[in-house]
């Protein structure tokens, strides 16, 4: 009976024992391998059952830890798999990134060189404006210079020093057009002979037809607003002496009469007189008139041979 009573506490000896242990140190302490030794078989079906159980028990857990290890590198896969393309499509705009870079770099430094060159380009263009106006200047002046050279043509060129400084060479001859002087200086036939017999000359005598359309093409232009009549030149031509004979003042008579202007000359009306006047007619070789020698003032040619 003593025995009987002293199992029980020696079993709930045991099982706080093996609760001891296991709190203790997670393992199977030196009193369990004591009690199976001292009490055989009774107890240690039981302990083989824990054993048994916690291998289980370490197995399941590590099926576990595998399934959720393949399921874990199963669930890196498929996101590395859909991610590949965002990889692929982030290197390529990397890529891309410094291609733009490096093109915005060419592009500044280019954008430099442009800027520099326009500023050179500025540069000269100003050096150009400049030379430009110099030269304009420079053209102008040359320009007056010609100018003044061809207004003095007839005495440098024309008369090379065989006319008067006024008078024009034409062909043989040197003429004088009295406009040169006053442009309403204008004299009666006796005054404007006298001008020209002070000069070294006499007014005009016209001796053939070449001579008639030597005056026409070189005979001034007078634009004026005036008569007709009244923009003409003296010539050295008049019937004084004998009414209807026209004789020239180196008294040579003219017996031509294509020469003078449809109509002329006449002595009815203001325009009538004894002495002649020289004017361009609606281009006609006609181109005589004559007109009051004393009231009527008008221009004069003189004519002189050239020395």
């Amino acid at each position: 009976m003593e025995n009987s009573q002293s199992e029980p506490g020696k079993e709930m000896s045991f099982e706080q024992n093996i609760s001891q242990d296991f709190t203790t140190d997670g393992h199977l302490g030196s009193h369990q391998q004591t009690f199976g030794q001292e009490r055989g078989g009774s107890v240690f079906p039981h302990y083989r059952l824990v054993i048994l159980s916690l291998g289980l028990l370490n197995a399941v857990l590590l099926i576990a830890a595998v399934v959720i290890g393949i399921y874990c590198a199963k669930g890196l896969q498929v996101p590395h798999s859909a991610a590949t393309p965002l990889i692929i499509e982030m290197n390529f705009l990397h890529n891309n990134h410094s291609d733009i870079i490096r093109a915005k770099l060419e592009a500044q430094a280019e954008i430099a060189r442009q800027r520099s060159s326009h500023q050179q380009l500025k540069l000269q263009m100003k050096q150009t404006i400049t030379l430009t106006d110099s030269l304009q200047r420079q053209i102008e002046t040359l320009y007056t210079e010609k100018t003044n050279l061809q207004s003095n043509k007839t005495t440098l060129e024309e008369s090379c020093g065989r006319c008067r400084q006024g008078w024009r060479l034409l062909n043989s001859s040197c003429y004088y057009f009295s406009h040169h002087d006053v442009p309403d200086s204008k004299k009666n036939w006796p005054d404007s002979r006298a001008n020209c017999i002070s000069q070294g000359g006499d007014l005009l005598v016209i001796n053939n037809s070449e001579e008639q359309q030597l005056m026409i093409d070189n005979l001034p232009s007078l634009t004026y607003s005036v008569a007709w009549m009244q923009k003409g030149f003296w010539m050295g031509l008049t019937d004084v002496v004998t009414a209807g004979t026209w004789v020239w003042v180196n008294n040579v008579t003219e017996v031509k009469t294509e020469y003078w202007v449809n109509g002329q000359p006449t002595h009815v009306g203001p325009q009538s007189g004894n002495c002649a006047a020289f004017n361009r007619y609606v281009n006609t070789i006609g181109a005589w008139y004559n007109g009051n020698c004393r009231d009527h003032l008008l221009y004069w040619i003189c004519e002189m041979k050239p020395s």
